[in-house]
């Protein structure tokens, strides 16, 4: 039974401007790394902080996320370590939603509950799961909340209406547009816009899309419809280019990002 609202689900109702929410593929280029990128994400104005755990077979995301995935499946990214992560972060920031990302293979690997209770325990706030449809999605769902966490819901552009309320009524947190139906963005931007315009009639919740954001003026754009922005792949290829100054190009752009949405609110 879930007594009270998750650290997720508490921060939404007292926002005032569009959602940043930013992705990093946890271990690349190595673990240290991605703790550095968390703090610096958050610095330059993300709200949210994705954590993707990598996957050796990530056909749901891009040729980007997936050569990212590549690079840190050769660090053996574990759980055990990423939860070290999350819980070393907490030490210094206790605010910011933690969101982690999984393919649902990795979490049957370690074990539903045990990968619950050690994401909680860390200090995770909610989960994704790319390819658990919702038909399948009862028990885990059930764990993940009774830890008081969010098992957030994904809802793709195929998805159709009377699907979409069923899946809103039993979404927390916030719902996820991936803008994709497989691994590439299949809509356009006018297609988009009028169908979160339709959607948004059927729930309260904030719909955060990811619909491959390359700057801040994109950004600004998919919250003139959507509730918030998901960022990752644009991040996975700063970090790709590499060279001494990876951190100071992730402030500019999710600076960029934040200062963006925040005009394009004022409007």
């Amino acid at each position: 039974m879930r007594n009270r609202l998750s650290p997720l689900e508490e921060a939404f109702p007292k926002r005032k401007r569009p959602l940043l929410m930013t992705g990093l593929v946890v271990g690349d280029p190595f673990l240290e790394a991605t703790e550095d990128y968390m703090r610096t994400v958050v610095e330059a104005g993300a709200d949210v902080v994705e954590l993707i755990m990598p996957f050796s077979d990530a056909a749901y995301h891009g040729p980007v996320l997936r050569r990212a995935c590549r690079r840190a499946m050769s660090e053996e990214v574990s759980w055990r370590e990423l939860e070290e992560l999350i819980a070393r972060f907490r030490e210094v920031n206790g605010q910011t939603p933690i969101v982690v990302a999984s393919y649902y293979n990795r979490i049957i690997a370690r074990g539903m509950k045990r990968c619950v209770e050690g994401l909680r325990e860390a200090g995770a706030d909610a989960v994704v799961v790319t390819d658990l449809p919702d038909e399948e999605a009862e028990s885990f769902r059930r764990q993940v909340e009774e830890h008081q966490m969010v098992l957030v819901q994904t809802v793709a552009p195929t998805t159709p209406t009377r699907r979409f309320r069923r899946l809103a009524s039993r979404a927390r947190g916030l719902l996820l547009w991936t803008g994709h139906s497989g691994a590439e963005v299949g809509v356009e931007i006018d297609e988009f816009r009028q169908r979160l315009k339709e959607l948004r009639q059927y729930t309260e919740l904030p719909i955060v899309a990811s619909m491959n954001v390359e700057s801040g003026r994109d950004a600004a754009v998919v919250t003139e419809a959507a509730h918030g922005v998901e960022v990752s792949s644009s991040l996975a290829w700063l970090i790709e280019g590499k060279g001494p100054n990876i951190e100071e190009r992730l402030q500019a752009f999710v600076a960029d990002l934040r200062s963006s949405l925040d005009a394009g609110a004022g409007q």
